[in-house]
């Protein structure tokens, strides 16, 4: 299993958000203090995901698995840092990282119509609820139609991957990926349909809740179809 040392920083990074800028009630202001306490749990994530390796005593994950999520955490931490100046170019990083983890969970087995069919369905439903409505330029209404559709394609892998492999691991990548859709659902109501008590304190929560689940599935797994044999 993978060492508890190793999610302590993790931890204490998330308690540091919170407390230093005081993330629960009210988003804090943007500046570069608040951009570097909100990336900080993302990129030690990163570092330990990267840092994993088969001389511990861990049964790690494919290279290929485990580097897709590793950029799929970096391309989030950029995506957090441009969300200051533009949000086109943070969507853009999400969409990016979004791809890497789709990557990550690969495209087979295809798993049943039914389930891809659902998840179609849920996407159109986040669509037309959340962000159909919503005033904004032609240009970032199609990236985030693009971001919503990696969002719940990622969302729908992990979920085959789940069925088919019936692992922990699998499970925390599923519970990551669903973990977004929470995330981005809760963002979305606050920005644009009136807020909710302590908004921001669950939307972050939520977020990294999402990014933990998918980290973590990198580092420990005894799945077969994913996993690295010597």
């Amino acid at each position: 299993m993978l060492p508890v040392w190793k999610m302590i920083g993790f931890v204490l990074y998330v308690i540091l958000y919170y407390s230093v800028l005081d993330a629960y009630t009210v988003w804090p202001v943007v500046s570069v203090k608040s951009v570097f306490f909100k990336v900080m749990p993302i990129m030690h994530l990163a570092f330990v995901v990267i840092s994993t390796s088969t001389d511990d005593d861990i049964k790690v994950k494919s290279s290929k698995y485990r580097w897709s999520i590793a950029v799929g955490l970096i391309a989030s931490v950029i995506g957090d840092c441009c969300a200051v100046f533009d949000e086109f170019f943070a969507i853009l990083l999400f969409s990016i990282a979004h791809l890497f983890y789709i990557c990550a969970f690969g495209i087979h087995p295809i798993g049943s119509g039914p389930l891809a069919a659902s998840f179609a369905v849920a996407a159109v439903t986040f669509y037309f609820f959340l962000v159909h409505m919503v005033l904004m330029s032609a240009l970032v209404k199609v990236m985030v139609v693009i971001y919503l559709l990696l969002l719940f394609i990622m969302a729908w892998r992990s979920m085959v991957v789940f069925h088919n492999e019936k692992s922990f691991d699998s499970f925390l990548a599923f519970l990551g990926s669903t973990s977004f859709i929470v995330m981005d659902a809760m963002f979305s109501f606050d920005m644009f349909h009136g807020s909710f008590n302590r908004a921001p304190f669950w939307v972050m929560l939520a977020y990294y809740v999402a990014q933990l689940g998918l980290a973590l599935s990198a580092c420990d797994s005894h799945s077969k179809s994913l996993t690295k044999y010597d």
